[in-house]
């Protein structure tokens, strides 16, 4: 008796787990993947849009949850992480089909349950933050306790520094250019300075923060450096690009238009 009154209470714990994803992928604190192995299969289709590559602090963005294939939304996690530490990055505001938790987890998930696509607000951390990576992740199926396809996602941005903050920041030596010409088509020139010799890396990602072209990868010499980028192979949009040399890092924004 005592086997099955415990096999009954598991099973509910668990019902229930799988409808609210409490303590789950965006458990409070943390950056754990239920969603992708909570439920079996990891082929899901979830995207999130409208997450900046780069972002300015204290500025709200509209982010968009939904799937591009197979069954709808049982539900969703979003949560956003300052680095590797387990603090908040930022501020959650459902517009629609979401709402928050109830704790400090800072995070928010899908209300109604069972949902083609969600909206949500997201508000960036203040200034020197730095790095803030959200972490995402959903089940899709026909019922919270069924099995079916589950996906997770993360996803970083790095905060833009403005010519101010670089001045107090960094080196008067250290600096990355905007690039040139900007807007382009289908090549600019993206240049940096350094005070010494240095490992320099130099990275383009687009706006929904995927990495499309490493640049620069190598110890550069001294002074001012240049590097011709050729985006024919990619989509008109708005593109970054950040350089980390010795500790410091730098982000500006292009636009490539066709």
């Amino acid at each position: 008796m005592r086997i099955v009154l415990f096999g009954m209470l598991l099973l509910a714990s668990i019902t229930y787990a799988h409808n609210s994803y409490t303590g789950g992928y965006s458990g409070a604190p943390g950056m754990r993947t239920c969603a992708s192995s909570c439920h079996g299969s990891g082929s899901g289709t979830l995207v999130v849009n409208g997450f900046p590559a780069s972002y300015v602090a204290g500025q709200t963005y509209r982010l968009t949850v939904a799937h591009v294939g197979g069954s709808p939304i049982v539900n969703f996690n979003l949560t956003t992480r300052i680095g590797s530490t387990s603090v908040v990055g930022g501020t959650f505001a459902p517009v629609s089909n979401s709402t928050l938790y109830s704790g400090a987890d800072g995070g928010v998930y899908a209300s109604p349950h069972t949902i083609d696509s969600a909206v949500i607000n997201w508000t960036a951390p203040a200034k020197g933050s730095g790095i803030v990576t959200l972490y995402a992740a959903a089940f899709q199926g026909t019922t919270s306790s069924g099995s079916g396809q589950s996906r997770a996602l993360s996803i970083t941005s790095a905060e833009i520094v403005t010519s101010v903050d670089q001045e107090r920041s960094m080196p008067l030596a250290f600096s990355l250019h905007q690039n040139y010409p900007n807007p382009f088509n289908p090549s600019t020139a993206l240049s940096f300075r350094l005070s010494a010799i240095s490992l320099v890396t130099l990275k383009v990602s687009n706006a929904l923060g995927e990495e499309v072209a490493t640049l620069v990868n190598e110890v550069r010499p001294a002074g001012l450096n240049s590097v011709r980028w050729d985006a024919s192979s990619l989509p008109s949009g708005v593109y970054y690009y950040r350089l980390q040399s010795n500790g410091y890092l730098a982000t500006k924004k292009m636009l490539l238009l066709r």
